[in-house]
């Protein structure tokens, strides 16, 4: 059995048009749900029968205290182990896509056990057509593994690797089996994104003195929306405009930047 684990918080528009996707190569799903208020809990609880969701977790963090990404991982990726160790970790805006089924990814992780593979960061910006500038052309992710044994997550407070890193490490390339990444699709969602992460970082080092990126890696990994594009032959599989379906001024995301700006008199951090 192929387990997805997938962390989420305020993203349902995004859930119900990715479940059918993601039950291409997942047999069943853990959640981690951190504090949803749109409904997102309530939908995964009525529908655990119909996708095979085995449990939906609460993720504990709260906004008085430091989190560790790490942490919070090991917790998602225990709860998955307890079922089986063929694992597959996406974020709710990815999914994914390529030439072969179920039944060969199934065999290719039968395989190769304890063995973490990387695949292809697909960036699409529309229906057949993806980003390919700077780091966007050639990407990899830890998306997926195989494991006869517990793995055990670095620590790491943000950015933390998807899943524990096995005895050995493999790729596979594009078209056989990518991720299809939705993050530029919409340039106002990348904006409230990128800034929500700059304000989030500039408050972890100022509160909690710990280590966070650069504020221009956020303004680098956008470029000014100074784009390339090249054509990809396997197309999206959501409407290239499915961020419509969600007003982002009523994003948490949205909120928690303007609300932070006042309550910590945050500068203007590049925007």
């Amino acid at each position: 059995m192929i387990i997805q684990i997938t962390m989420t918080r305020n993203e349902l528009f995004l859930i119900k048009e990715m479940m059918p996707l993601w039950q291409k190569y997942a047999d069943a799903f853990v959640f981690m749900d951190d504090r949803s208020t749109d409904g997102t809990f309530e939908y995964l609880t009525e529908n655990k029968e119909r996708f095979n969701i085995l449990n939906i977790i609460p993720s504990n963090s709260t906004d008085t205290e430091l989190s560790i990404e790490s942490t919070t991982r090991q917790r998602l990726y225990d709860e998955a182990y307890k079922h089986s160790g063929k694992i597959i970790c996406l974020d709710t805006d990815e999914y994914l896509d390529g030439t072969i089924n179920k039944t060969q990814l199934n065999e290719l992780l039968e395989n190769n056990k304890d063995t973490l593979i990387h695949l292809q960061w697909i960036q699409y910006t529309g229906t057949n057509q993806i980003r390919t500038d700077g780091p966007w052309k050639y990407n990899f992710k830890d998306r997926l593994a195989s494991y006869t044994s517990r793995g055990v997550f670095k620590l790491s407070q943000m950015h933390s690797e998807h899943l524990p890193v096995p005895a050995k490490q493999g790729v596979i390339n594009a078209p056989i089996l990518f991720i299809s990444h939705l993050q530029w699709l919409d340039k106002p969602t990348v904006a409230v994104k990128q800034y929500y992460w700059k304000i989030l970082d500039y408050i972890t080092r100022n509160k909690y003195k710990a280590d966070t990126i650069p504020v221009t890696a956020y303004d680098d990994s956008v470029n000014n929306f100074n784009w390339t594009y090249e054509n990809f032959s396997i197309p999206l599989k959501v409407i290239p405009n499915i961020y419509s379906m969600h007003n982002i001024l009523t994003s948490y995301k949205y909120k928690f930047i303007k609300e932070s700006i006042e309550k910590y008199s945050i500068p203007n951090l590049n925007n």
